[in-house]
């Protein structure tokens, strides 16, 4: 709770507010020390980051899509989490840096992730790889799914989703303050980052590819979802978890009661045992 209550202070969750009409923030770099693990290279032009466990390098690997609303791109906290779950995991960790508005938008973006994950799978191997994503992330990795699915391409066994962004239909209704709980975001901010996520393409929120709640299951592969119930978007989270339970497409799913959304990545002890977690839904 301290933790929540110091990260409402500073109002942090109100600068999506004022980011989206600015358009792409800047990405930030792995820190001075973080970049002694985290290694650069390129797929169409963007940067792709890979973190290799301690004990060294590894063909199994998993691919996370990186969250911030479609708005913000790669933070410390990404690397910070990811590196210590590649160590727990003993599985390496490849964070791409995909396209943001302005300069992109849903359809394109999806239409990169989507060649760069085949990339993935092209080098080392469906059996070997993963993929999973966090809040933005966790959308653009059910986009990924549902994609490949659509072509009759085989999706990764393990995919994992932590604080999901599933319903953008959410953010045409105005909030009101009482739903206005969650220490790193406020419901106010979700219709300007989804309005900059579609921009002028003319899609529907309720397109299963924008809001896969809406989204047929039975051609995804089994899903592991870790949120936590203060979440302002554990509603649609929680749904979905059910909608995925009748499919029988859901796997592990961990919803910890006293943390909002994006907690695993917050600065407590907790996060530790739940990361671990995360690497054993790894395999």
């Amino acid at each position: 709770r301290a933790i929540q209550t110091a990260l409402r202070l500073p109002r942090l969750r109100f600068r999506m507010l004022k980011a989206a009409p600015k358009g792409r923030q800047r990405n930030m770099m792995p820190s001075r020390r973080q970049r002694q693990r985290w290694e650069r290279s390129e797929f169409e032009g963007r940067a792709v980051w890979l973190c290799h466990p301690a004990s060294g390098e590894t063909n199994r690997v998993y691919v996370h899509e990186h969250g911030g609303g479609y708005i913000y791109g790669l933070q410390t906290i990404h690397y910070m989490a990811l590196q210590e779950l590649c160590d727990y995991a003993q599985m390496s960790v490849i964070l791409p840096d995909y396209p943001l508005p302005p300069d992109a938008h849903a359809p394109e973006m999806i239409g990169w992730a989507d060649r760069h994950f085949a990339s993935v799978v092209d080098c080392h191997g469906l059996e070997n790889v993963a993929l999973g994503g966090c809040s933005a992330g966790g959308n653009l990795t059910l986009a990924i799914l549902q994609t490949r699915a659509a072509r009759g391409e085989p999706n990764p066994e393990t995919v994992i989703l932590w604080s999901p962004w599933l319903d953008l239909t959410e953010a045409e209704t105005p909030p009101t303050k009482a739903e206005d709980y969650d220490a790193l975001i406020t419901p106010f901010g979700l219709e300007p980052a989804g309005g900059a996520y579609l921009g002028h393409t003319g899609m529907d929120r309720a397109d299963p590819i924008i809001s896969p709640l809406f989204a047929d299951l039975s051609k995804l592969p089994t899903l592991n979802i870790v949120t936590g119930q203060k979440d302002v978007l554990y509603p649609a989270i929680a749904e979905f978890a059910d909608k995925a339970r009748v499919a029988g497409k859901l796997g592990e799913y961990v919803a910890e009661p006293d943390y909002g959304h994006y907690w695993m990545f917050y600065p407590v002890r907790d996060r530790h045992p739940t990361l671990r977690q995360i690497a054993d839904m790894l395999g």
